[in-house]
């Protein structure tokens, strides 16, 4: 592998990172209906079906999570690959902007019953704004590039 194309330390560190996330969830979805149920009864006034309610979409937030995860661990072997300006690498990146503002969603819902939750969705959905303009900045690239590409 030539020296500019061998893997930087801040993309091994940044797939390990991704892939111990991902292996976290499982784990983390085991222990949810317990930790919640056990915490919002002791410190909050919400009755047991609005906890049902909290933990079933905790459980949807950690699936995005984990699709979300999957889209990073790819975009990831994309610039391993030196192929950032790409089109592919702009539609990752599009990808995992609508799954976090569906995040946000997600915490909107929760919101109904869990007030504080609607902090989170303020915090998703301007993330996903943001990872919305990063891949319009990525295709925008990606087309320069093809098109710097096609001339002598």
């Amino acid at each position: 592998m030539p020296e500019s194309r061998k893997p930087r330390l801040s993309l091994i560190l940044s797939f390990a990172a991704c892939v111990l996330c991902l292996i976290a969830i499982p784990a983390v979805m085991i222990c949810l209906p317990s930790t919640a149920t056990k915490y919002l009864s002791e410190h909050e006034p919400i009755l047991m079906e609005d906890i049902t309610f909290i933990i079933a979409m905790l459980y949807v937030g950690m699936a995005i999570a984990a699709a979300v995860l999957v889209l990073l661990i790819c975009l990831l072997r994309v610039c391993r690959k030196g192929s950032v300006f790409t089109p592919v690498s702009g539609r990752l990146v599009l990808a995992i902007a609508l799954l976090v503002i569906a995040e946000g969603g997600v915490f909107a819902l929760l919101g109904l019953v869990y007030r504080p939750a609607l902090a989170i969705t303020v915090v998703a959905v301007t993330m996903g704004l943001c990872f919305t303009v990063v891949s319009q900045v990525l295709r925008e690239a990606a087309a320069l590039k093809e098109e710097n590409d096609g001339t002598i």
